[in-house]
């Protein structure tokens, strides 16, 4: 773009150059360029110019003056005008090339006012005063008369520049000559340099440090000075080469070896001959002489030496090299013997060959003469070698990773390039080498599926891959080669699959009644056909002919059935992107794509039955005339008798459903002569969440009925119900076909279903009509709706006091959901029933620094902190429950039936910590139980409540009141009353210090009056734990959570990983732990054997009581449709051999515990085939998923589970939220189909508990260092919050344990000392400076080098592009940059990855984790690892901590293993909440079992609450 000396204003300068800029790069017209242009020149123009052009206009419009010619007077016009007040400095076409900008000197500037004329070449730029600095640049011409290239092979190179050195100038010197004689670089002549103040590169890292609370950063900020508005120069680059001439790793070429001659010359050497011209034959692969070459150099014509891995051979820039030929049997590397040569090439290609089972590859290079193979490098070029070297040893470590692992994550791939040991030589391996070779290792992973002929799962789309694709900017274009003949160097390793052992029931369902459906179903939703990017090398090949797709392919004589395309032309990026299509990348993507792949919403009820035409007669007299209906047992609908009970199947509303079937429960005829029926009808499996994988024939209750026409019959069928035998725990190995029905109209019902929630229950019985009045219409399904209605809404009775002063109507009870509400009950309140003076929420005052002034010079990243949105942050986190003591509850309804919106209570007001004003610094520090009494008094509608809760004055308790809340659910003690109008605590009052007391109270008027007990909730007590079976058991978090609860005892089980099995034995010793495969096992059982090889003991038949697993998923993940081959894989994966086990063992309770996007796997055909294989066993189920952040723990992490109890068992519901959580992620529905199914929980918009904090998790550990190794040191000081309580037990535990973190590499050090403790800090915040490394380096700083188009220059004008594709063209592999403190890759693709938000991100004190992850690396898929404040990611104690495990929990391995073992784990407070809702089901059982008909739970205090004493208190309180 042209460069101005000119007076325009600033901001006039800046529009020209974007203006100027957008017209280049063709983004704006020739139409729109001289109208934008004109509207900023006119106000600053002289008004000739002005004139002029407004002449021209006229013309145009007058005479008719043709456009083209129009725009090309207008452009010159406008170049005129804008040349107007200074002097161009353009070559003649007026543009100028970015690497030839230079700024003027202070010399020039003084040559220009006496009217010289400044020297040939150079270039003069004026910049205002205020900010103008001095660069120096070449002095010598830049004309270059180079012609362009059209072929590599067929033109030759004539280019030379006058700003550079030629490689003539070299050509006839020795090595000697030019090692000795040292001279200027070119490098520092072409250098742009600009006058700054400079930074001290001793400054030690931990100093430049910024570590800067939100406070600080605000008053930081007002201090930096903004820039004032400048002309930036482009960073100057070689025109051939592209390297960054400024760039101090930018080296020159030193000459030619003494006596070099040419390749010509040197091929014809008698040396070189392998042959003697007397062979018969020669082979085809030695028709081209091939030698080998030391000693090399490789470099441009402009004298750079370039490096051969960054792409300039595959965009034909001609490189050429130097050094000593040799035959092709030599393998010393030294120069003796070897023929000195020059300008050999240019190079054409080049290759790899196998490692040839060592350490060590063959790299070569393709001339148009012959082919080299590269034995050792010059000293000048070792060190581009060695980068060569590493990357080649990287792209055959990642290759063996792939082959070895399923579906490995990034994360994975990182912990296996750490932990390998590199051979000699070669410098530690690192994420940021991954990084850095990408693009090499990506083309060499394609290049190896190229050469295999198996159709396998393609390796460049597996998870890791993916990752590192996207975080690196990895582009698919002509890739480097393999050497033809040895493309197949590394042996194909087939993960170790092992088919699945299966009962014949399981195998049923997989087998024989899914085989036929997934084509069928897959062929109806093929969804848009996928188009190739068609720029890839696979794009541009043509069909093989010899592949098994090709051999499918009609042209080649196939059937063309499969509509494969060809293996060798697989599209990279085609593949990957299908891959992301179908695998969002977080949970909320998963839901937002399920909700989009759905039909509709959840479908309102309509009338399932059309009115039919059929003939209608009734049979026999009438049973019932009410005056209003006349009722019948019998009728003859067409040609079948229909009695009242009968089942029928009825034409549907819809045409495009199935018959409906029901169940006729009354018959009538109205004043119309029309003729009814009353209908309960069932549900088809197809209706339910199994859809298409359910039975036919299979039928499912639900309370749903409707009246309409007899006419509509279609038949009358038969309708069994099915129940399951007393020996139903011991047909695990039979297999039943329930489903065998002799025709059409035949079904079965054996369970009933809940289409909400999507709750498969066993049978209830039918409900009696107790008023046998209405005996003749009573309905099953109407009676249970009217039982569930009363249960939902509130009702009063007990009526104390018909009227008093206030005209309110006292009453003494509120009945709701079976509990009692009485005066004297404390009770649960919705967030808004009261008014405080403070936010209950204390993470409210966050401030977004968005708005400041930012220097962007020192923060060029920072602009793209473009939201408010903090992942981690408990901004958005709602307030728990008010929690309220009832007085009096009062209506002014003077109806008979009160109605549930008139009811109200007057309650007593209770305070938390966070509702205070003094006590607020304190709130972390207490007990998230402990509040604060007060004698304030409010009146709320009934509908606030939320439910009941205990409080107690903590004086009337016998035991600590910390222990004792544990002791039940929803325990709150007081000990204090808070005065909110002075904000001090004080003595609490007479009837808040009663309450919990276990005293004798006096009553009213004669004697004593014997107190009637409340009765305060504590877990359920059953006769004993359950005997727990633990599949895939990691180190036991599931299974710690139901000891937590009490409901079970694990006996026996199964972890593969040594490690992780060495962890859960450390911890349940009692526990038989086997780590043989799962599938083995199960065989041996199901064969009779009772023990295994190592002699433990296998559990039989009928000893596991509950059984919990988390199968993993590998193979069939992602939402697309399941393809015959991924089916393959299901049939025989972990998921159907648990189920399996389930099936043989038949226990009393099954969890499947699993990640949240397990219910959305293969448009949720998984999750369904699941639901069918236990329904079949005849297993009650239901799924759901739970945010473990509401049961106390400081993480987002949601499941999906499915629980399962066995038949006459009661099926446990979800747990209710404890703990209040980020509304973000607490979205848990279920969309499967075109139903959306809810979770049971009632609590979802707040919840008893506030939220659990990574400050209250891990404020009390001891500051360590990156890279801490000591595995037991002393805590150092007490616990400082509830949580630190909890996790550190009852028992005295003097050691902490696994508080050792990660050591990260000196440069990932330093970049995570640099990022600030202010809340949302992340890589975007990190400053572009020099600074020293740990290991005595220093790092360098990132040099934009290209125009945004989407994001623009910044501020202070400075380009924000990083690599070529920020303008739209295509990457430049010479455009990385490395060793930079703002990581090159994240600018180059943060555009279309959300900026990378939070990749490098500090934990939030008053937030949450992110999902703990296996290995922790600040740019893995949960970038914010980092300690608020400590220069090091998180340790395996504070993972452990987010996971909630107490501290006595211990580890096994490696600080990696143990990650892995925190980050596989179920949080144990998910399992305790879980476990207990199966331990309310027994408890229920147990006593239903005993023949008691009061099952609630039992007390353990007794509050003092009797009508006499309430009295007393009230008139105290008036």
């Amino acid at each position: 773009m042209p460069a101005i000396i000119t007076s325009f204003p600033e901001d006039v300068i800046a529009q020209l150059e974007t203006l100027e800029l957008e017209y280049e790069e063709g983004d704006i017209t020739k139409k729109g360029y001289c109208r934008k242009k004109w509207q900023i020149l006119k106000p600053h123009v002289d008004p000739k110019y002005v004139s002029q052009i407004e002449g021209l206009q006229a013309r145009l419009a007058v005479t008719g003056l043709p456009e083209e010619q129009y725009y090309n007077d207008m452009v010159a016009l406008l170049k005129e005008a804008r040349n107007s007040k200074g002097n161009v400095n353009s070559d003649s076409d007026g543009s100028v090339d970015d690497r030839e900008i230079a700024v003027a000197t202070p010399e020039k500037e003084k040559e220009v006012e006496k009217g010289k004329s400044p020297e040939p070449g150079s270039s003069l730029i004026s910049t205002p005063k205020s900010s103008r600095k001095t660069l120096s640049l070449s002095k010598s011409s830049t004309k270059s008369d180079t012609p362009k290239r059209e072929t590599r092979k067929s033109k030759e190179v004539n280019k030379s520049t006058s700003d550079q050195k030629s490689i003539v100038s070299f050509l006839d010197s020795s090595i000697e000559e030019n090692t000795s004689a040292k001279r200027k670089s070119p490098v520092e002549e072409d250098l742009v340099t600009i006058k700054e103040e400079p930074e001290d590169p001793e400054e030690p890292t931990d100093k430049k440090k910024i570590k800067l609370e939100a406070k600080e950063i605000d008053d930081s900020k007002e201090n930096v000075k903004t820039p004032s508005t400048k002309q930036k120069v482009i960073p100057k680059k070689c025109e051939i080469c592209h390297q960054l001439l400024g760039d101090s790793d930018l080296k020159m070429y030193e000459g030619h070896p003494h006596n070099a001659v040419e390749e010509f010359i040197a091929l014809t050497d008698p040396k070189l001959s392998l042959f003697t011209g007397e062979e018969d034959s020669v082979n085809e692969y030695d028709a081209r002489p091939q030698n080998k070459i030391t000693y090399f150099s490789i470099y441009d014509k402009n004298g750079h030496l370039c490096p051969i891995d960054r792409g300039l051979i595959e965009r034909n820039v001609f490189l050429y090299f130097s050094g000593y030929v040799k035959p092709v049997y030599e393998e010393d590397g030294g120069t003796e013997g070897g023929i000195p040569t020059k300008d050999l090439g240019p190079i054409n290609e080049w290759w790899i060959s196998g490692f040839d089972g060592g350490e060590k590859a063959l790299v070569g290079f393709s001339t148009p003469y012959a082919e080299y193979y590269l034995l050792e490098p010059s000293p000048d070029y070792a060190p581009l070698m060695e980068s060569v070297k590493e990357k080649i040893y990287m792209g055959k470590l990642v290759i063996e990773f792939l082959l070895d692992e399923e579906n490995p994550s990034f994360e994975d791939l990182i912990n296996k390039i750490q932990t390998t040991v590199p051979p000699p030589g070669f410098p530690k391996l690192t994420e940021e080498s991954l990084l850095k070779h990408a693009q090499f290792v990506c083309d060499q992973v394609l290049s190896f599926e190229s050469a295999s002929d198996n159709n396998d799962n393609s390796l460049i789309t597996s998870p890791c891959m993916r990752s590192l694709i996207h975080l690196a900017g990895v582009t698919f274009g002509k890739r480097q080669a393999m050497r033809r003949n040895e493309k197949k160097q590394f042996k194909v390793k087939k993960p170790a699959w092992t088919k699945a052992t299966t009962t014949p029931l399981v195998k049923n369902v997989f087998e024989t009644f899914f085989t036929g459906q997934i084509d069928a179903v897959n062929d109806q939703d093929k969804g848009p056909r996928r188009k190739r990017c068609g720029v890839c090398e696979a794009c541009q090949l043509p069909d093989c002919g010899t592949c098994i797709h090709c051999a499918d392919m009609v042209k080649f004589g196939g059937s063309g059935r499969g509509k494969q395309a060809c293996i060798k032309r697989k599209c990279p990026n085609m593949a990957v992107q299908e891959a992301d299509d179908s695998e969002p990348e977080d949970e909320d993507s998963y839901q937002q794509a399920a909700e989009e792949m759905a039909i509709n919403e959840v479908k309102t009820r309509q009338n399932r039955a059309a009115s039919g035409k059929k003939v209608v007669e009734w049979i026999g007299e009438f049973t019932v005339d009410d005056g209003r209906r006349i009722f019948y047992s019998s009728a003859k609908v067409g040609e079948e008798t229909v009695n009242v009970g009968d089942c029928v199947s009825v034409e549907p509303a819809n045409p495009a459903s199935p018959v409906v079937v029901g169940r006729v429960m009354y018959m009538w005829e109205n004043k119309f002569t029309q003729k009814f029926m009353h209908v309960q009808w069932y549900c088809r499996g197809s209706e339910t969440a199994l859809g298409e994988t359910a039975d036919p024939q299979e039928l499912f209750a639900i309370d749903e009925c409707e009246n309409s026409l007899l006419s509509g019959i279609s038949s009358v069928v038969k309708v069994q119900i099915k129940k399951h035998s007393a020996s139903w725990a011991a047909e695990g190995l039979n297999l039943h076909a329930l489903s065998e029905v002799p025709n059409e109209k035949c079904f079965y019902v054996s369970q009933r279903y809940n289409e909400e929630f999507g709750r498969f229950e066993d049978l209830l019985p039918d409900p009696i009509c107790a008023n046998k009045a209405v005996e003749h219409r009573f309905c099953f399904a109407c009676e249970r709706t009217y039982r569930q209605q009363k249960f939902e809404n509130p009702y009063v009775e007990d009526k104390v006091e018909d009227e008093t002063e206030k005209k309110e109507i006292k009453y003494g009870v509120v009945r709701w959901r079976g509990e009692e509400y009485r005066p004297g009950t404390c009770v649960f309140l919705t967030p808004s029933t009261f008014h405080f003076k403070t936010y209950g929420n204390v993470f409210k005052g966050f401030k977004n620094s968005k708005s400041e002034k930012i220097d962007e010079d020192l923060y060029p990243e920072f602009y793209r902190k473009s939201s408010d949105h903090i992942k981690g942050s408990n901004v958005t986190t709602p307030d728990p429950f008010c929690i309220g003591l009832i007085k009096e509850i009062v209506t002014n309804s003077r109806d008979k039936l009160v109605a549930p919106r008139d009811i109200c209570i007057r309650v007593l007001k209770f305070y938390r910590p966070e509702n205070t004003r003094g006590i607020l610094s304190q709130t972390h520090h207490l007990d998230l139980n402990k509040i604060y009494a007060s004698d304030e008094e409010v009146l709320v509608n009934f509908a606030d409540v939320t439910g009941r809760c205990t409080v107690v004055y903590s004086e009337n308790l016998n035991e600590d009141p910390f222990m004792w809340s544990k002791e039940g659910p929803f325990r709150f003690y007081f000990s204090e009353a808070y005065d909110s109008t002075n904000q001090t605590t004080t003595e609490p009052s007479k009837l808040a210090r009663q309450l919990g007391d276990v005293g004798k109270g006096k009553g009213k008027g004669k004697g004593k009056t014997e107190k009637k007990k409340i009765e305060i909730e504590s877990w359920p007590n059953i006769s004993r734990p359950l005997n727990c079976l633990d599949v895939f058991a990691g180190c036991g978090g599931l299974s710690e959570g139901l000891h937590i609860s009490g409901v079970a005892e694990t006996k026996w089980a199964i972890e593969k990983e040594e490690s992780a099995a060495n962890a859960f034995r450390i911890n349940n010793p009692n526990c038989v732990v086997f780590t043989e495969d799962c599938n083995h096992l199960l065989k041996m059982v199901m064969n009779g054997e009772m023990k295994n090889d190592k002699g433990q003991k296998l559990p039989q038949k009928g000893q596991v009581e509950l059984l919990c697993g988390g199968p993993p998923c590998q193979g069939f993940s992602g939402m697309n449709r399941f393809n015959s081959r991924q089916y393959s894989l299901f049939k025989n994966s972990l998921i159907v051999s648990y189920l399996s086990y389930c099936d043989y063992y038949r226990p009393r309770f099954f969890i499947l515990e699993n990640v949240r996007n397990f219910v959305s796997f293969k448009r949720s055909m998984v999750l369904k085939l699941t639901l069918r294989c236990l329904v079949k066993m005849g297993y009650q189920v239901t799924f759901g998923i739970l945010q473990a952040g509401n049961y106390g723990v400081p993480q987002t992490r949601r499941r999906a589970i499915i629980l399962a109890a066995a038949p006459g068992e009661i099926l446990p519901k979800y747990p209710e939220p404890l703990h209040v959580f980020n509304p973000r992620a607490t979205q848990l529905s279920v969309m499967i189909d075109d139903k959306k199914f809810l979770s049971n929980c009632r609590w979802i918009d707040s919840a008893p508990y506030r939220t659990v904090t990574v400050r209250d998790a891990m404020s009390d550990l001891p500051e360590i260092r990156n890279g801490f190794k000591e595995e037991e040191m002393p805590y150092g000081g007490d616990p400082l919050s509830h949580f630190q309580k909890s996790v550190r037990g009852d028992t005295y535990q003097a050691m902490l344990r696994d508080h050792i973190c990660k050591e990260m590499s000196a440069l990932v050090e330093a970049r995570i000392a640099q990022i600030p403790t202010a809340v949302g800090s992340d890589w975007r915040d990190l400053p572009n400076i020099v600074v020293k490394l740990s290991d005595d380096t220093y790092t360098k700083k990132l040099v934009y080098t290209h125009h945004d188009k989407k994001n623009g220059k910044s501020k202070s004008g400075n380009l924000r592009g990083v690599c070529s594709c920020a303008n739209g063209k295509p990457c430049d592999p010479m455009d990385r940059q490395f060793n930079t403190l703002i990581p090159w890759c994240l600018p180059h693709t943060g555009n279309r990855h959300n900026h990378w938000s939070g990749l490098y991100g500090r934990l939030e004190w008053d937030g949450f984790f992110s999902t703990t992850v296996t290995n922790p690396e600040p740019m893995g898929k949960q970038g914010r690892v980092l300690h608020p404040e400590q220069t090091r990611v998180v340790s395996v104690r504070e993972c452990a901590r987010s996971q909630g495990f107490p501290d006595r929990y211990r580890f096994y391995g490696n600080i990696l293993d143990k990650h892995r073992q925190v980050g596989n784990a179920v949080p144990p407070p998910l399992g305790a909440a879980v476990g207990r809702e199966i331990r309310k089901c027994l408890f229920i059982k147990e006593k239903m079992s005993s023949g008691l008909q009061d099952v609630k739970i039992p007390t353990e205090i007794q509050d003092v609450k009797m009508d006499t004493e309430i009295q007393d208190v009230k008139m105290a309180i008036d």
